[in-house]
């Protein structure tokens, strides 16, 4: 069974990940854990209240087999918060796979993880932040996978899901994959 951890934060898109944590579930029979910057709940964008199992200091990376972060609305907000970008780079640093759609990228860029890196986001999150993606390629594709960091288009929920259960590998046979690729565009 894998292991998923979720960082939550005030405003975070929720249906982003919606795909992805079906298949994690469904698949892997994931553990999805939510982590939050200070242990309390926070609301989405959607307005679901989402209680968090943990604070992001009480986190044990060691545990997870991959963190998950969805986009959001406030993102300029939480990148600046240090424990974030601590939590981020500690992670990092244990070449934990990490999947940050949308605007999550930014908080990426800001703890240093994406100089010398492609990665990609929505171009309008791009250009409101582009000083803190100094030292990294924008590509503008639909989703981009480097090493341990997976980034993605908000929009890109298809992409995205393959690319992480990719990273898990969690597919038994291609077909599975394709099946689900096309269950996420809504082709199946």
């Amino acid at each position: 069974m894998k292991k998923v951890l979720f960082f939550a934060y005030p405003t975070y898109v929720d249906f982003e990940i919606a795909h992805t944590l079906f298949f994690l579930r469904k698949l892997g029979k994931a553990l999805i854990t939510t982590a939050t910057i200070d242990g309390h709940e926070v609301e989405s964008l959607g307005g679901l209240i989402t209680k968090a199992h943990l604070s992001l200091p009480e986190v044990t990376l060691a545990d997870y087999d991959l963190l998950l972060i969805s986009g959001g609305d406030n993102v300029g907000e939480v990148m600046e918060d240090h424990t974030v970008q601590d939590f981020l780079c500690k992670a990092n640093s244990l070449q934990m796979p990490i999947a940050a759609m949308c605007g999550s990228s930014v908080f990426l860029a800001q703890a240093g993880l994406l100089k010398g890196k492609s990665f990609t986001c929505n171009a309008i999150t791009f250009e409101k932040f582009k000083s803190h993606f100094e030292g990294a390629e924008y590509t503008g594709n639909r989703v981009e996978v480097l090493d341990n960091i997976i980034t993605a288009k908000g929009a890109a929920f298809p992409e995205f899901t393959i690319a992480v259960i990719d990273k898990l590998g969690l597919w038994k046979d291609e077909d599975q994959r394709n099946g689900a690729l096309l269950f996420s565009k809504g082709e199946a």
